[in-house]
């Protein structure tokens, strides 16, 4: 497979899954949706969070880790609901375009933003979500003039309404059809390498200062944009260098995040296999944003 895992695991599932009511979104930098509670959160993932959780030493809530944060958590936004319009602000400024899956591309490029090739949803195909997403920020390592970060990705508490049975919920890891836990989301557990830096040239003369203070608070998604002079350089798991080099295969990245999970490989795959009453409860946004600009 030539996408990013992470895409994968949340979008071809959902596109299967995709048969709600159309989510005419405009964009949250600019206006609200009707229904929206919090600023830049799309009102389809009202039910719906991020929890993070960190290896000692490493701080979600500011520098680079925060940054990762932020974008991962927008593509997230972005990706299942099918709108790119739907991205925190700042994010296309922190961003590349995704490059085009032609001759021997570099796999951490080509969907380095949502709804990169071949996806051919739209707004229209996207459906509520309801739980969270658990993520694990493993490592933040130095590298030339930036960061290299992994992070271990849980879509087990990631729901959706039943299409076969309703009034009942299932995991975005679990086939209805199949009546079992899809193969390649089996462990509901996929890793993540992010690399940025504050010296790319693409960032523009004049992005927005740095913001300061730890950012957590009650907020699902940031109200500002938290990118600074902050650029995204690549985005890949399974999958990173030029397409025809055997070495661009890794396997490691969900090894390690499957020890270093919070939640027990157990607990993972009961929750996200079979019809359920209820979806997991969304709970707060872990550390979520401030409510006021810091």
């Amino acid at each position: 497979m030539t996408l990013l895992r992470y895409v994968s695991a949340i979008s071809v599932i959902a596109l299967t899954a995709a048969c709600g009511a159309p989510s005419d979104a405009p964009t949250p930098e600019t206006s609200s949706q009707p229904g929206q509670l919090f600023p830049n959160w799309p009102t389809l993932l009202n039910d719906f969070r991020f929890h993070w959780s960190a290896e000692p030493g490493i701080d979600v809530t500011a520098g680079p880790a925060m940054v990762v944060r932020a974008y991962l958590e927008s593509y997230t936004v972005g990706q299942d609901t099918f709108d790119v319009n739907n991205v925190y602000p700042g994010f296309n400024r922190a961003t590349p375009e995704n490059l085009p899956r032609e001759g021997n591309y570099q796999f951490q490029l080509v969907n380095i933003r949502p709804m990169g090739a071949p996806f051919t949803a739209t707004p229209k195909d996207a459906v509520q979500r309801f739980g969270f997403d658990a993520l694990h920020f493993l490592e933040l390592t130095p590298v030339g003039n930036g960061y290299r970060a992994i992070v271990c990705r849980g879509d087990y508490a990631n729901f959706v309404a039943s299409r076969s049975k309703p009034g009942k919920y299932v995991s975005v890891g679990f086939s209805e059809s199949a009546g079992e836990v899809i193969p390649r989301d089996s462990s509901g557990v996929s890793g993540i390498q992010i690399e940025l830096t504050q010296h790319d040239p693409r960032v523009g003369p004049n992005p927005p200062a740095a913001v300061t203070g730890p950012q957590r608070g009650p907020l699902p998604a940031p109200d500002q944009d938290v990118f600074g002079n902050w650029f995204i350089t690549g985005a890949g798991d399974t999958f990173w260098g030029p397409k025809n080099d055997p070495k661009s295969f890794r396997h490691d990245l969900e090894e390690r995040c499957e020890a270093a999970m919070p939640t027990p490989a157990a607990e993972r795959i009961a929750m996200m296999t079979g019809f359920k009453d209820q979806p997991p409860p969304h709970g707060e946004a872990i550390p979520g944003w401030p409510a006021k600009s810091q």
